[in-house]
């Protein structure tokens, strides 16, 4: 069943739209990047899946292509990065430095480099912590063939999962009435490769039959027959394809938290290690 999403979720939603090497010290070099372990399971990077501390990585889509950097490409890559970081930290500044990307210097901002989308390359993370709740982000880079391009930003929280299968879990950044207390609706995005971006794939959305004045609309009822535990609680994992909204029939607890784990699979959750925006 195709139906348009709310006027209120679609609200909800734009308000919302808005692994991994440490770097121990914020000039990093290519060198300090070979020397990291191959093995380090920790980073929640696979082994054939590793980040620049090595010149080749295989290419996830296409087991056969290999890509290969020399030291100089990576040493330009962190070097623009390093830049990035110095201009967060001293002004507040996030690429590409315009006035509309400008945020408030802060001790609580907070950045880091590593492979959150399993492409072999370092990325640049920007979390901006301290401003107001729409300006709440976790900035995305990467430096490729000479340009630093932003590929994501998702609400800044430590909700927001990134997995290593290239998937990204986002909660919402402002709630439901129909939500209650047991629920939080997520973004899930997945990077596009061919695009080279993060792309907005689905929603979730629920309705906890405790909640009054539902705003699905007086005429419509609490699907009880998809209620199969009784506990008063129904899923949706809405799609968005096509710049249209997706929602399906709605879904039990066991059917919601299945779909779920099926996105995921068998990635692990990337640990990103942020480091406070200071000198």
């Amino acid at each position: 069943m195709r139906k348009k999403i709310s006027l209120i979720m679609i609200m909800l939603l734009m308000l919302s739209l808005s692994a991994c090497d440490k770097k121990d010290d914020k000039k990093t070099t290519a060198q300090d990047v070979t020397e990291t372990t191959a093995d380090s399971t920790e980073t929640g990077v696979t082994e054939d899946r590793l980040t620049d501390d090595i010149t080749t990585a295989e290419n996830d889509m296409d087991d056969e292509e290999i890509t290969t950097e020399s030291e100089e490409e990576i040493n330009e890559r962190l070097n623009v990065y390093n830049e990035a970081i110095d201009a967060f930290i001293e002004e507040g500044m996030i690429p590409p430095y315009e006035e509309e990307y400008y945020e408030t210097p802060s001790k609580n901002n907070q950045y880091a480099v590593c492979d959150v989308n399993d492409d072999g390359k370092n990325e640049l993370l920007l979390r901006v912590n301290d401003a107001d709740m729409a300006s709440l982000a976790i900035y995305v880079f990467l430096y490729d063939d000479e340009e630093l391009k932003q590929i994501g930003s998702f609400f800044a929280s430590d909700e927001t999962k990134f997995y290593s299968n290239r998937v990204v879990f986002e909660p919402i950044s402002h709630g439901a009435e129909t939500w209650g207390e047991n629920f939080w609706g997520q973004n899930i995005c997945v990077y596009d490769e061919e695009l080279g971006k993060y792309e907005y794939k689905y929603v979730t959305d629920a309705w906890d039959s405790s909640i009054e004045d539902s705003w699905r609309g007086e005429d419509e009822v609490f699907p009880t027959e998809a209620d199969k535990d009784g506990n008063g609680m129904v899923y949706w994992l809405i799609e968005f394809e096509n710049d249209e909204y997706i929602e399906g029939e709605p879904l039990d607890d066991e059917a919601f938290n299945n779909k779920l784990d099926e996105l995921t699979g068998s990635a692990t959750e990337i640990d990103i290690p942020w480091e406070y925006a200071t000198k």
